[in-house]
């Protein structure tokens, strides 16, 4: 289900800080810095992102900016710029296919390649899904992946999350062959056994 349109739309920080990261939603001044990253990123990335390659030029970026920032405002989907603490641009985090009826939410997330292996993305997802849960009364944060993505399931593993199943043939490959999607998931009952 869409978020709600009512005249006092649920409320929501403008960043979220963990130990080592920012994590805050888009400004028109991040597009160049967007684009910067796809574009260092672009071979690995195309693995496993339909829209990477819809990334030509900058203003591809900027399009994409102006939309997350609709999407925030509607609470439509939830797209959180990721950056160190010292305001470099590592990459993105978000809350997608938002069902605020149900209070479930999926995990979606990319690094730049020279931010790979420092465990920003398991450091950033822990905190957003905490925010889900704690700020946002989830009652499911999932997360979604293609099989082969070692890294993006190795993230999930590490944090706990419990593989539900795979969804068989369920997306296209970037060559339009079907590939199959890994399903992990919280639910408020797992938080004491992951310890967060």
């Amino acid at each position: 289900m869409p978020a709600r349109f009512d005249s006092q739309p649920i409320p929501l920080p403008d960043e979220l800080r963990s130990e080592r990261l920012v994590l805050r939603s888009y400004r028109a001044g991040d597009a160049e810095a967007l684009f910067e990253a796809v574009a260092e990123s672009r071979e690995r990335l195309r693995q496993w992102l339909d829209w990477v390659d819809e990334f030509e030029t900058p203003d591809h970026a900027r399009y994409y900016v102006s939309g997350a920032a609709q999407d925030w405002a509607r609470r439509r989907d939830l797209f959180f710029g990721l950056f160190d603490a010292d305001g470099r641009y590592l990459g993105n985090v978000g809350l997608h296919n938002v069902d605020w009826s149900l209070r479930s939410f999926e995990v979606g997330y990319w690094l730049r390649d020279s931010a790979e292996g420092h465990g920003y993305a398991q450091e950033a997802v822990r905190r957003l899904s905490r925010f889900a849960f704690d700020d946002l009364a989830a009652n499911r944060v999932e997360i979604r992946c293609d099989p082969r993505n070692e890294r993006s399931r190795r993230v999930a593993e590490r944090l706990g999350f419990l593989l539900e199943g795979c969804l068989r043939n369920s997306r296209q490959d970037p060559d339009g062959k079907p590939r199959d999607t890994l399903v992990y998931a919280l639910v408020p009952g797992d938080r004491e056994r992951v310890g967060w």
